[in-house]
């Protein structure tokens, strides 16, 4: 019942939000559009409704209320990112698949496991750089077995104990994966979504890539993960009773592995070759040498006639097929990954990225933008530095109750109109609102990791709270920080 109450709250909410729009002298479309953004943001936000049905709204709503047609509405639901986001699942499949993860997360905890302070360093680096070139859920649903058979030796056997200590190795990967999806263009949903977006309405800004991309949010990234663990420090480990390590389990499991097969070492050279790819796509100067891409080789040669024509996406694409055509010496008549386990890809992420552009696409088209823009150009008179901050807690506290793709997807359609008004360069505003979105650590819901460990039992809410509120605050000053100087060397702020 509490749940039908706050699923039909949201068409209360939005009929009132467009009503209130007509009444104020907009025209009938744009108070429309504003309905369906209200309606839309509710029920990402409160999840009454599967985000992913939520995000089907406008291929709906859109035609009926007169705002566009169904045969300009779809195309936003198949944009190019689209297939950078399936390539690098193909590729995730294919690592599972043949446990080349296991196998690098177990050796290098062999190698931190001295005393539980260095366990839970190994853990969280471990986590995060995974996490920059696999989805955070799946990196953190493959290290949590590891990190409860060992909490499990910490506490003398006894599986159930609640300590200091096993609610840091738990948070640590929680927190790991989600910090170590932003260094990379790839790691996370909102990344992706974000460039989009900018490519799309950008163009004659400075361009964003997976090099810059890596530049700037590795540090930032490295940052905020060494401050989450003096954190844990300060505030778990102090009293925490944990027995010295023991990692018998993990040493039997690296052993049961076996020496590196054929199929891992395949997918390893192909996935470090997309990383290769990426990095070399486009001209960078670097130490003042000048390096040339191979997409601008291509250009030159007559290969392609325009460099649209090659983005990250088709690399994505390009290394993922490349494993269907590697065939398997243990499995015969199979290749490194196969079409069983591509089924296996989430589509309603597909749905949610296709809602937010669809989103975007309404508010520009049926006017609201104008509306937006001319709301916020009061934000100008602040100083840029408090502007972005309070962009930061804003978007940070409302991914905390909202998935962080959704966020996103509704923060640039919001922002889209703003930015010109505001005499900002892009970036300046979309690069820290992109990561501070993911950075929501407070609750539960906050991330699916957050999620996935506190699914144990053995974290409680509290700690949680208490841990991810000083880290939430961090992390908007830590993205502010890096943005006024670093972002000035990479982007030119």
């Amino acid at each position: 019942m509490r749940v039908q109450l706050i699923r039909w709250l949201g068409p209360l909410l939005a009929v009132s939000a467009g009503l209130a729009f007509y009444w104020t002298g907009n025209t009938p479309v744009v108070a429309k559009m504003a309905a369906v953004l209200v309606l839309m943001a509710y029920w990402w936000m409160t999840e009454s409704v599967n985000i992913f049905v939520t995000s089907l709204l406008p291929v709906v709503l859109f035609p009926l209320l007169g705002i566009m047609g169904i045969d300009a509405i779809a195309p936003q639901y198949m944009k190019d990112v689209i297939f950078l986001y399936i390539g690098g699942f193909i590729l995730t499949f294919a690592i599972e698949r043949w446990d080349l993860h296991k196998r690098f997360s177990l050796g290098i905890l062999l190698k931190f496991g001295g005393t539980p302070e260095k366990l839970l360093i190994g853990f969280m680096l471990v986590t995060y750089f995974i996490s920059m070139w696999l989805n955070n859920t799946s990196t953190t649903l493959m290290m949590l077995p590891v990190a409860l058979a060992v909490i499990k030796q910490l506490h003398g056997g006894d599986a159930e104990k609640r300590t200091g200590m096993s609610s840091a190795i738990l948070l640590g990967i929680s927190y790991a994966s989600t910090i170590g999806g932003t260094a990379t263009l790839v790691g996370t949903l909102p990344n992706m979504v974000m460039k989009k977006f900018y490519d799309e309405h950008f163009q004659d800004a400075v361009p964003l890539d997976f090099t810059n991309w890596f530049l700037f949010g590795l540090p930032v990234s490295l940052t905020l993960l060494v401050i989450c663990y003096v954190v844990f420090k300060m505030l778990l480990l102090r009293n925490s009773d944990h027995h010295a390590p023991d990692l018998d389990v993990c040493r039997q499991e690296y052993r049961a592995l076996g020496k590196m097969q054929f199929e891992e070492k395949a997918i390893a050279w192909i996935f470090c070759a997309a990383i290769v790819l990426w990095f070399t796509l486009d001209d960078k100067m670097i130490w003042g040498i000048q390096l040339t891409g191979w997409r601008t080789y291509l250009l030159q040669w007559g290969i392609i006639p325009d460099e649209k024509f090659i983005n990250e996406s088709f690399v994505a694409i390009l290394m993922g097929m490349t494993l269907f055509f590697f065939p398997s010496r243990v499995k015969k008549g199979e290749s490194l990954v196969t079409w069983n386990d591509v089924k296996k890809m989430p589509l309603g992420i597909l749905f949610l990225f296709g809602g937010g552009f669809a989103l975007a696409k309404g508010v520009e088209v049926s006017g609201l933008d104008d509306w937006i823009a001319n709301q916020s150009a009061g934000l100008g008179v602040l100083a840029p530095w408090l502007m972005i901050l309070c962009l930061c807690i804003i978007t940070t506290i409302f991914s905390e109750f909202a998935s962080n793709t959704a966020t996103v997807s509704l923060f640039m359609a919001i922002l889209l109109p703003v930015i010109p008004h505001l005499g900002i360069p892009p970036l300046l505003a979309m690069m820290p609102v992109t990561l501070a979105a993911s950075y929501s650590f407070m609750l539960p819901v906050g991330t699916p990791p957050n999620t996935i460990v506190f699914g144990t039992e053995m974290i409680k809410v509290k700690t949680m709270l208490r841990v991810g509120l000083w880290l939430d605050i961090i992390g908007a000053i830590v993205i502010l920080a890096f943005t006024f100087t670093l972002g000035k060397l990479i982007f030119g702020f």
